[in-house]
């Protein structure tokens, strides 16, 4: 497979800053917002602005590069496929900015992209976990790939709440997995990372609190996408397996904030699809930090995340990789509890509910006193003194 020098990778992420700048600034995309944006000068052109620049980067490239120019002409299937898919999930998500399509639909051309990149090859079947122990998914495999990507397609709209997250949130993850998929003979996978990497940083500066120009669900959409899908290309080593811990971890500020999105709303009864405020970035902001504090926090979350990946591929001692997990579930941990989630899980309806039933069951609880009440069909006896007459202790 052709290499690609640093100097490839520089103009590709030029190309696609450059690109994705100048795209976001002059283009006349005024009708790209939602009224209430619009009065105040905000426009929903991430996605255009990324896709474009992503594409043309790599084409204009090609044609400096001879060995970039070869790569996509013998991968031409996988590329065009994997554009195709990228460009469903943007329409979609256009459309979803100004219509709010019903998540149904929204899933069903999600899962519909996600099919084609399985079909032309990007696929989670031999795993490798951590300290040599591999296996294979078997017919698994597409039921797997397909919720990783729609996982990750939505996890990373989801973390989208604050102006400036999602933007810089994919550049911190894009450049680690680049230098992992050219360091696995993945060049292509690589290049096209820094292009996602380029486009989000050329988008970056007017995204930023308070943002002239927003992501919309088309550009959060899109960069999960994409960074779901060459994951799993960028993490597949010489023996044909993904280490399937480097994307986790790498991709762990999103997957987490999911997944808590999930499971608080379950453990709350409520519809694990219908939006709240109750986010980490949600959470940031209560404890009384500014938004551009939020960002910074969440940047260094995932610069904590991303090291961890790197040192999980690049370093072979089993005791760095041990202290790389644990400052990942270290980090983890401190989410949790320092932003009460773990106190609201245990105390949400469904876990009240469940300890009172389990108490109930071991005769660890008393069933609660009846309300006060001067119905006079409750029998006398039943009847709880009012509160005038009870003995003060």
């Amino acid at each position: 497979m052709s290499d690609l020098g640093l100097d490839v990778y520089l103009l590709v992420f030029v190309l696609a800053a450059a690109g994705a700048w100048g795209l976001t600034v002059f283009l006349p995309l005024h009708r790209l917002a939602r009224p209430a944006e619009a009065r105040l000068g905000r426009r929903r052109v991430g996605g255009l602005a990324i896709f474009t620049a992503f594409v043309l980067a790599l084409l204009l490239a090609s044609l400096v590069s001879s060995d970039l120019s070869d790569l996509l002409a013998s991968h031409k299937r996988e590329t065009a496929g994997l554009l195709g898919a990228a460009l469903m999930i943007l329409l979609l998500g256009l459309v979803d900015d100004f219509l709010e399509v019903n998540f149904k639909i929204k899933f069903l051309v999600q899962i519909a992209a996600a099919s084609l990149v399985f079909v032309i090859g990007y696929r989670i079947e031999d795993v490798s976990l951590p300290w040599s122990a591999t296996f294979s998914l078997g017919w698994t495999a597409p039921l797997l790939t397909i919720l990783w990507l729609v996982f990750l397609t939505n996890a990373m709209n989801l973390i989208d709440g604050k102006d400036g997250i999602a933007a810089g949130v994919a550049i911190i993850v894009a450049v680690p997995l680049a230098f992992i998929a050219a360091d696995v003979d993945n060049p292509l996978i690589a290049a096209q990372l820094v292009a996602v990497a380029g486009a989000c940083a050329g988008f970056l500066p007017l995204n930023l609190p308070v943002a002239s120009r927003l992501l919309g669900d088309s550009g959060a959409l899109l960069l999960g996408f994409l960074l779901a899908a060459l994951a799993i290309e960028g993490s597949i080593g010489v023996t044909g397996s993904i280490f399937i811990s480097v994307p986790i971890v790498a991709l762990g500020f999103p997957i987490l904030d999911t997944l808590l999105a999930f499971v608080r709303r379950a453990a709350e009864l409520r519809h694990p699809f219908v939006a709240d405020l109750d986010h980490i970035q949600h959470r940031l902001e209560q404890r009384g930090l500014s938004d551009r504090a939020v960002v910074l926090s969440l940047y260094a979350l995932c610069i904590l995340f991303s090291g961890a990946a790197l040192t999980i591929h690049y370093v072979e001692a089993t005791g760095a990789e041990f202290l790389a997990f644990f400052a990942f579930g270290a980090a983890i941990t401190a989410v949790l509890f320092r932003l009460g989630y773990a106190s609201s899980l245990w105390n949400s309806s469904s876990v009240a509910s469940l300890r009172g039933a389990l108490a109930s069951a071991v005769g660890l609880q008393r069933h609660p006193p009846p309300p006060e009440s001067d119905d006079p069909a409750m029998p006398y006896e039943d009847r709880p003194l009012p509160a005038s007459k009870r003995r003060p202790f």
